[in-house]
């Protein structure tokens, strides 16, 4: 059997299968290889294998498309874990973007760019990236991102820059369990302090600032969303505009945040004389193609 993974900052999906047919796809939590330790990577494989009555010994091969692996010393480090768990399979260790443009381009050439958890793009010859726009994180960059949206309505929310009727929703819904807790210990209750320290004392707060999109899904028609939305999408044609300069082929792209929001997406495009092939949510059925 052979198994293909494809993992984003958030969630993972992996999949089981041979020549002819597929034996189990399952999703599990997303690996970054820029922040992940080798050890957490094998406890989420073990939890894989464990929930899919994997047989390591038949496992003969096993190719890992990931967040942070276009770094050569995190690829290694993801091979190095993936090396314990199965012993049998010869292992190749990608970056997420290879996994976006076998999937979207094939062997075309365009610029490719994946905006879901965090942000990154590439230009890809048709055969392998020959360039890569540079990646800062969610703490200087990954503009257009899941990460970057969510701070920015975190923003436009604790600065009043938000109708009422949204903010409220946004407290009653997305906020809601924080403060029953609060309220039930009988604590006076500030909802912007709440969020604020969900920000900074939070270990993980780009984990709450990606799950923020989804909330601004169900608003996408208010103005001020919209635009908000719009902005971020610009500012990540700004910085690629800015490095590769002339867009010589169209682009494509994946990630939860291109597809949801491909509409606004492509809007923007428009608007700067950008051609956008093509959008998809995921890569992995796509790379079993290949």
């Amino acid at each position: 059997m052979k198994i293909l993974v494809e993992s984003g900052a958030t969630k993972s999906t992996c999949i089981g299968y041979n020549d002819t047919c597929i034996f189990f796809t399952c999703k599990t939590t997303g690996i970054n290889a820029t922040y992940a330790s080798k050890e957490a990577i094998i406890s989420i494989f073990e939890e894989i294998i464990t929930k899919n009555d994997i047989i390591i010994e038949e496992i003969t091969n096993l190719r890992y498309f990931g967040a942070g692996c276009f770094n050569t010393k995190n690829a290694e480090k993801v091979k190095e874990a993936l090396s314990r768990l199965f012993p049998n399979a010869n292992i190749s260790v990608f970056s997420d973007l290879y996994a976006a443009c076998y999937a979207l381009c094939k062997n075309s050439k365009g610029f490719v760019g994946i905006l879901g958890t965090g942000a990154a793009s590439c230009y890809y010859n048709g055969t392998q990236i020959v360039d890569k726009s540079p990646s800062l994180g969610y703490l200087l960059g990954d503009e257009g991102s899941g990460v970057y949206l969510g701070k920015k309505f975190v923003q436009a929310y604790l600065t009043d820059k938000i109708e009422l009727e949204v903010a409220k929703d946004f407290e009653m819904s997305w906020l809601g369990k924080i403060a029953d807790e609060e309220i039930s210990e009988k604590k006076i209750i500030d909802l912007k302090q709440v969020v604020l320290e969900k920000v900074y004392r939070d270990p993980k707060p780009q984990v709450f600032f990606a799950s923020i999109p989804v909330f601004m899904q169900k608003h996408r028609e208010n103005m001020h969303i919209k635009a908000l939305i719009a902005n971020s999408f610009q500012e990540f044609f700004d910085k690629q505009i800015d490095y590769y300069g002339n867009f010589i082929s169209p682009w494509f792209f994946c990630g939860s945040i291109s597809y949801y929001f491909q509409d606004i997406l492509l809007e923007v495009a428009g608007k700067n004389e950008i051609y956008v092939e093509r959008v998809i949510q995921e890569c992995a059925l796509y790379l079993l193609q290949n």
